[in-house]
């Protein structure tokens, strides 16, 4: 059975999601958008940085977690765990964000110093 197409026109409501993250000045930090269908379907839709938290957090407990932070199962009821591959992706994300950050930060110096 294919997958129903969403719209804009579907959505019921929407409200900020968070992984518990906190930013400098200590509110929590938005990590997506947990969206309400007319339907009654919930989902939750993660922006980068709350795949990055995701991803860190199932590389630590080396369990495969949903976007709203529920643990995974099979038909038996036992959490699923990361296939190599599965880690090696994970650990891939992670390492190209902070290339970018890295990248961002360096070149963010250069155009200030170069103001003054």
């Amino acid at each position: 059975m294919p997958k129903k197409r969403r719209t804009k026109a579907d959505v019921k409501s929407k409200k900020i999601f968070s992984w518990g993250n906190k930013t400098k000045s200590g509110k929590e930090a938005k990590s997506g958008v947990t969206v309400t269908f007319k339907d009654g379907t919930e989902t939750t839709l993660l922006n980068p940085s709350g795949k990055a938290t995701k991803y860190a957090f199932e590389l630590g407990t080396n369990t495969r977690v949903t976007n709203a932070g529920v643990f995974k199962t099979d038909d038996r009821g036992n959490e699923l765990s990361l296939s190599k591959e599965q880690r090696a992706y994970r650990s891939g994300y992670l390492d190209s964000q902070k290339d970018n950050a890295k990248a961002y930060k360096a070149k963010r110096t250069k155009r200030v110093t170069s103001k003054k």
